[in-house]
C-alpha cells in the first residue's frame, strides 16, 4: 500500500521555481533519503509534503488520500508525522508531556470528560501515559520523563523530537536531519534506532540528511535534488557514484583533469 505519494509536484515563490516537477511514491516499511546541496529544496519538499506549503502543480498522497488544500494538522490525522531542523519542542513542558501532547488529536473523551474528571477521562490518561513511556524508553529517555524538554542535551532532544513525531501514530514519518549536530557516536545511536523504528514498528521513513555516511548505509532508495531539480534517483550504490551526483556537491567534472 503507498503511505505517502507526490505526483509530480512543483511550487513557485514569485519568480523563483523552488522545486520543479519532483515525484516520490513510497509502501508500507520502506526508507528513502533525499539529499543534496544547500539550497536544493530538500525542506520545501517536505513543506509540500507536510502541508506547510501548498504545491503550485501536481498533488500529494497520504495513505491514497489526496491532501489538496489541506492544513498541517490533517496531514497528521492522515497518517503522516515530521521532525524539523530546528528543533521545535515545548522546552518548559516535561519529556513526558511533550510526548503525551501529541497523542492529543486521538484521544477518545469529550471536553466534559476532563472537565469533570470521569472515569473514561483517567482511562485514556493512563494508555497515554502507558504509550508515552513505551516511546520513551524505546529511545531510552525514560529517566528523563520529568525533565524539562529545554534541560536535554542537544541529541537527546533530537531524540525526543523523533519520540514525539512517533507518538501521533503515523504510517509514515519525515525527519528533516536527524543527525545534524550530532557526535559519531551519537550519530551511531541514531541510526539505530531509525532501523528500530522501521523494523519494530513498521514506520515507513523518509529522510533529508547531510551525513553521506548515514544515508548511505541505511536508505534503500536516494533522490538528490539540485536547484528544485532532481538529478539523480536509485539505490545508494549508483547514486554516489553518478557523475551529476559528484558534480553537485564538489563542484567539478569527474572527468576533470586537473590535479
Amino acid at each position: 500500500m503507498s503511505v505517502l505519494k507526490a505526483d509530480h509536484i512543483s511550487i513557485q515563490f514569485g519568480g523563483l521555481r523552488a522545486v520543479n516537477n519532483f515525484s516520490l511514491e513510497m509502501n508500507e516499511k520502506e526508507l528513502f533519503a533525499i539529499i543534496g546541496p544547500n539550497g536544493a529544496g530538500k525542506t520545501t519538499v517536505f513543506n509540500m509534503l507536510t502541508g506547510l506549503y501548498q504545491p503550485t502543480e501536481g498533488a500529494v498522497y497520504v495513505n491514497e488520500k489526496l491532501m489538496a488544500n489541506c492544513k498541517p494538522y490533517q496531514f497528521t490525522e492522515a497518517g503522516l508525522a515530521r521532525t524539523f531542523q530546528n528543533i521545535r519542542l515545548f522546552g518548559q513542558a516535561t519529556v513526558l508531556d511533550n510526548v503525551k501532547m501529541a497523542q492529543t488529536f486521538r484521544t477518545n473523551y469529550s471536553y466534559y470528560n476532563m472537565l469533570t474528571r470521569t472515569g473514561k477521562y483517567y482511562e485514556e490518561e493512563k494508555r497515554i501515559t502507558e504509550r508515552s513511556m513505551e516511546l520513551l524508553e524505546m529511545f531510552d529517555l525514560q529517566d528523563k520523563r520529568n525533565y524539562f524538554a529545554s534541560n536535554l542535551p542537544y541529541g537527546e532532544q533530537r531524540k525526543l523530537e523523533i519520540v514525539r513525531a512517533l507518538a501521533t501514530d503515523p504510517k509514515v514519518i519525515l525527519l528533516d536531519e536527524p543527525a545534524a549536530g550530532m557526535n559519531p557516536n551519537e550519530i551511531e545511536d541514531v541510526i539505530s534506532l531509525i532501523r528500530r523504528v522501521r523494523e519494530e514498528l513498521g514506520k515507513a521513513i523518509l529522510i533529508i540528511e547531510h551525513h553521506m555516511k548515514m544515508v548511505m548505509s541505511i536508505a534503500e532508495y536516494i533522490k538528490v535534488l539540485d536547484f528544485g531539480e532532481t538529478i539523480s534517483e536509485g539505490v545508494p550504490e549508483v547514486v554516489q557514484n553518478d557523475p551529476k551526483v559528484i558534480e553537485a556537491y564538489l563542484g567539478v567534472h569527474v572527468n576533470d583533469s586537473r590535479g
